[in-house]
This record gives C-alpha cells, structure tokens and sequence, in this order.
C-alpha cells in the first residue's frame, strides 16, 4: 500500500463557520509547509516563513514563557526545554478557540477554559515525548487563562462585531497565504469610530517592527482575496497583568497608508528573493521506487507531482 507524504493536514477556515470565505489546506510536503487551494489546484508558501526568508534578522532573545522555561529546566534539563518552550511559545490556536466561545456564547466558563488548555498542555508534553511536569503544566494554564481575560477585555472595549476567525487570504503575485487571526469592527482608539481591521494576535513579550511588516502585508492579502475591505491592520497582544487589576493588553495599529507603504517595501525583497537566479521556489515532487525489481532489470521510479498526490489523498 502506497503511503502519501502529505502529512499534517490541517483545514484553514473561518471557524465561525459563518460567512463567504475561503478554505484552504495546511500540510507539510516533502520537508515543506504549504497552503493548497484545493479548487483550482493551487499551492502557496506561509507568509511568516517568506517575510523571515526574505529578512536580515538578528537573534533577539526570546524572553516569553521565560518563567515556564525556569521552572521546566529544572524539571527535565536544558535541551528538551528549548524544544518544548519552541512548540508552546504561541499557543494561538487556543486563544482562537477561546475567541470563538466569546463571540458565541458571550463569555468564558473559567472551568472548561482551564481544562482545556491543561489537556492542550499534557498532550504537547507527550507529543514531545516528555513526562508531563504537572507543576509547570498548572502554572502554564494559569497563564494562558490571563491571556483570554485580556483578550476577552478587548472585545468588552473595542470591537462591535466578529466576522472572521482564523481565515485564508492569498498574495497570488508572491504565491504566499496565510491565516488571518481575526477580521471585525472594532475601534482602534478608545474613542475612534468603529473600522474593519485585520488582526493578528500575539503573546510575544512585546511588539516589534517585523510584527507590523506582518501585519500590513495581511491587510493587503486580506483585501485581494475578500469584498469586505479592511480599513485598518493591528497587533493585538494579549498579556499579563496585575491579579488586583482589571485586565489590559496592547494594541497597535497601521492606517491603511502606513501599511501600504510597509508592504511595498516587504513586497519588494520578496520579489526580487522570488525572481532571483540563485534561488527557487520550490516545485516538491515525491519519487519512489515501484514493485518488485529482480538482479539485472532496471528499477522503477514513479514521480508524482504535489497535485497528484493530493488529488490521490481524496479530500472533498
């Protein structure tokens, strides 16, 4: 039996499941992470790994989860920390559920929510293949319930209306998607008037400039693929605050001609990264040897395109 080396299938759509919006494909393939648009056929790098790519970059030092780093070195040592903090380090794709719950049932059951970032946080210790420190475990969901307050306090004071969750947007000219945290109407000043913004969420100790090139070239994206315009792009950084406090956050955004401009300039290295001669981007093909060779006979190689084997996986 032939196995495919598309593995780690994830759907990207709006997880309101509301809507005229798009639905792509996250895999891996061959070593690479892409997007597929299933119809028509179309495949597309991450947006994050082209602007990191196309970027000089130094080596700041990453001081989120820090505290969890502490408490896990003394647990287990030195090297799977570095690889379990790397896995944990956005646990995005909670808060996005988190997101889903408030903008349906108005609110968050502090019970469930700390149940389910405690199993999130048990499995990744397992897919890891490390015992669960427990202590750590309980000190992470603590946290990651602050991070949804936060978030929750953003929606309490800013936004009018979700449309859009975790939703698909293409840059067909540099043949790169990416998911789109969030698309509502929110104010992006505490008294400003109610806009359409494209959102990225963060956890990251701070805002930084590569966050904002990000971000404008989301805007964009966002704005090729949808109808509905989007005014305005943003940062929102859900983070830490004072237990006796009411909770706060970060928020930071680009009006639309500051995020043009960012994006030109980050659309630019990526062109000339995208036409130069001494690189590639990337036309993954699988081979593999086929049946039964015998002393003296010549072997037989079967090559298969992305699309053919994604057409032989049979997702609808």
């Amino acid at each position: 039996m032939e196995v495919s080396e598309i593995k780690d299938i994830e759907v990207v759509e709006n997880m309101l499941k509301i809507g005229n919006f798009n639905k792509m494909f996250r895999v891996n393939y061959m070593g690479y992470r892409l997007y597929i648009q299933q119809e028509p056929f179309e495949y597309f790098s991450g947006l994050t790994g082209a602007l990191s790519a196309a970027t000089f970059a130094g080596n700041p030092d990453h001081k989120r989860l820090i505290k969890w780093r502490e408490k896990m070195v003394g647990s287990f040592g030195e090297k799977n920390t570095d690889d379990y903090v790397g896995m944990t380090a956005d646990f995005g794709t909670l808060l996005h559920m988190a997101l889903v719950t408030i903008k349906e049932k108005g609110g968050i059951n502090w019970s469930e929510e700390k149940g389910k970032a405690y199993d999130y946080f048990v499995n990744a210790y397992k897919a890891k293949s490390l015992e669960p420190d427990l202590r750590v475990i309980k000190a992470m969901s603590y946290e990651y319930c602050k991070h949804v307050a936060s978030l929750m306090q953003f929606i309490f004071e800013r936004v009018h209306e979700v449309y859009a969750i975790e939703t698909p947007a293409i840059w067909k000219t540099m043949k790169i998607a990416t998911p789109i945290d969030l698309f509502c109407s929110c104010r992006c000043t505490e008294k400003g008037a109610f806009k359409n913004v494209t959102i990225n969420l963060k956890t990251s100790n701070q805002i930084s400039g590569h966050q904002m090139e990000q971000v404008a070239c989301e805007q964009l994206m966002w704005n090729e693929t949808y109808e509905t315009q989007a005014e305005n792009t943003a940062v929102l950084r859900t983070k830490d605050w004072m237990d006796t406090k009411v909770p706060t956050f970060d928020f930071k955004y680009l009006s639309l001609e500051e995020s043009t401009a960012l994006c030109q300039n980050a659309a630019n290295r990526l062109w000339i990264c995208l036409n130069s001669d001494s690189s590639y981007y990337p036309s993954p093909t699988n081979k593999s040897f086929n049946g039964v060779t015998k002393v003296g006979e010549k072997p037989v190689i079967i090559t298969k395109t992305l699309k053919e084997e994604w057409e032989s996986v049979l997702i609808l």
